[in-house]
């Protein structure tokens, strides 16, 4: 997160310029410092190197939309994160999912990032344009919840009978959009659709163990042998 922060923090665009992320970050890798964390694939957690750095391209969304900037290309995750709404995020993969925005202002634009301890922040700096009475926020709404199914087990001939651990825990999918509301005085008077999202449903994947225990039969028992007659004690003086 701080890697990629630091690359981005002091960025100018001029206007009309256009920004990719993929482009100024560049490729995550062990010889920049990126460590693994995890990641989403086929519908899997991974640890992958650079993991986590959708933490940064989400953040950066959320700014630009904030600046009412104009995005060119955004992807949701295949499932949902946990740290925005639905719809809020913005998914990099690679070099084939990027987030892209234009700057449609008529003057330059200054972007400012920190990532200190559990805070990331970004800034966009311009020129305000728009009217002091002029207000917006940001509404997910779901349309369709899918559900993510029965567990799926796979079964580790190495571990015990008794072991069960759950390795992913289950994602409920969704179809949803994000929405602009646009407020005048006070007063809703615009309703824009910023994208549209869809995210896999997955079930939990639990690994449980199937060796059993090793036994050993109990030794055979010797037949006692029978005692001699029993001597009377001595009389008692």
């Amino acid at each position: 997160v701080k890697l990629a922060s630091q690359a981005i923090n002091g960025t100018v665009l001029m206007p009309g310029e256009e920004f990719s992320f993929n482009e100024v970050v560049g490729e995550r890798t062990e010889e920049k410092g990126y460590q693994a964390a995890a990641a989403y694939n086929n519908g899997e957690v991974v640890q992958e190197i650079g993991g986590g750095v959708c933490q940064v391209s989400t953040t950066l969304y959320n700014a630009i939309i904030n600046a009412e900037l104009e995005i060119v290309e955004r992807s949701p995750h295949s499932m949902v994160v946990s740290y925005v709404d639905v719809s809020r995020d913005a998914a990099i993969s690679g070099n084939y999912k990027d987030f892209k925005f234009k700057n449609n202002t008529d003057v330059p634009i200054y972007i400012s990032a920190t990532a200190d301890g559990a805070t990331l922040s970004f800034s966009i700096y311009g020129q305000e344009t728009r009217e002091s009475n002029r207000n917006i926020k940001f509404k997910s709404e779901i349309l369709e919840t899918i559900q993510p199914g029965n567990p799926v087990e796979t079964v580790d001939a190495s571990k015990p009978a008794s072991y069960r651990m759950v390795t992913q825990s289950a994602h409920v999918g969704y179809k949803a959009k994000l929405w602009k509301l646009i407020y005048v005085d006070g007063k809703r008077t615009e309703k824009v659709l910023v994208n549209s999202s869809s995210y896999a449903a997955e079930p939990e994947y639990i690994t449980v163990g199937k060796k059993q225990n090793a036994t050993s039969k109990p030794a055979a028992s010797k037949t006692p042998k029978p005692s001699g007659s029993p001597k009377p004690t001595k009389k008692p003086k």
